[in-house]
């Protein structure tokens, strides 16, 4: 029976189960993995339902039998969540650069040779010094277009040439993060300049999606439970990594969130299987 569910947009569609198996095999589910989960909600469907509503039962029943590929498949949502102003986007941009070995330092004022630039993330170790663009998009579908790259090609040049006067032999080189995807244009201009990309799959060696995996460095907006107040004081503290959160007992979490004691509980649960 054709079941007709709701958008986020507010339109209506058929609900297509290889849609969403389909969505499950590219976050990175086995085909065993990706059967079961979809038999399991296919079931729970109702028509009416909104797609939201059946994002949320996949990740609730995936967090229960594999919450490694949980937060694997929310990833995108909750890099998205990390607004609305992408404050919380440059601090998680911070902390990837932080866990790779670089001294970080957020909202840094570079001076160029003509301007004074605003960085939003400067990570250092050693001689290399990495301007770092945090493009925070609230739609994960959305595209970083050639001409963001370009911009901030034209800034590392200036405060290149700043350094240079100044007698800084450091290298300087520029990385712009986003948490959607480029444009092929994009991806182009990059291989013939001295700056990085790094999006949600691209590169392919070492994009957000598979250094957050690999080293669990998932956002804190990956936790089913993660509420709206929680998530506005974790930005007030500093926390945007799930392991940030991994050391904190349930009673710890329930006085610094003011959370119920179950909440707290169902939190805890979460961020200790999401840890191992």
């Amino acid at each position: 029976m054709s079941m007709k569910v709701i958008k986020r947009s507010g339109e209506e569609e058929l609900f297509d189960v290889n849609k969403l198996c389909s969505s499950l095999i590219k976050a990175g589910a086995s085909e065993n993995l990706s059967d079961q989960v979809c038999g399991i909600i296919a079931n729970s469907v109702e028509s009416g339902m909104s797609t939201e509503r059946i994002f949320n039962l996949t990740r609730k029943y995936l967090m229960e039998v594999d919450p490694g590929m949980s937060a694997l498949y929310s990833l995108d949502r909750g890099l998205s969540a990390l607004g609305p102003s992408g404050f919380m986007f440059e601090q998680y941009v911070g902390a990837l650069f932080r866990e790779m070995g670089y001294t970080v330092t957020t909202n840094y004022f570079a001076q160029g040779e003509a301007v004074q630039h605003e960085v939003d993330v400067l990570a250092t170790k050693g001689n290399v010094v990495f301007l770092i663009e945090a493009k925070y998009r609230n739609d994960f579908r959305t595209k970083t277009h050639i001409n963001q790259v370009m911009y901030a090609d034209a800034r590392l040049e200036d405060v290149r040439r700043k350094a240079i006067q100044d007698g800084d032999t450091r290298e300087y080189y520029l990385w712009v993060v986003t948490n959607t995807l480029f444009t092929d244009h994009a991806e182009n201009y990059v291989t013939k300049r001295d700056l990085q990309l790094m999006g949600w799959e691209y590169p392919k060696y070492i994009n957000i999606k598979k250094i957050a995996y690999d080293n669990k460095l998932f956002p804190v907006t990956v936790l089913p439970s993660i509420t709206k107040s929680v998530l506005k004081k974790c930005a007030q503290e500093g926390i945007v990594l799930a392991k940030q959160l991994y050391p904190m007992t349930a009673d710890e979490l329930m006085q610094t969130f003011s959370l119920s004691h179950r909440s707290a509980k169902k939190l805890e649960q979460e961020i200790l299987e999401l840890m191992f």
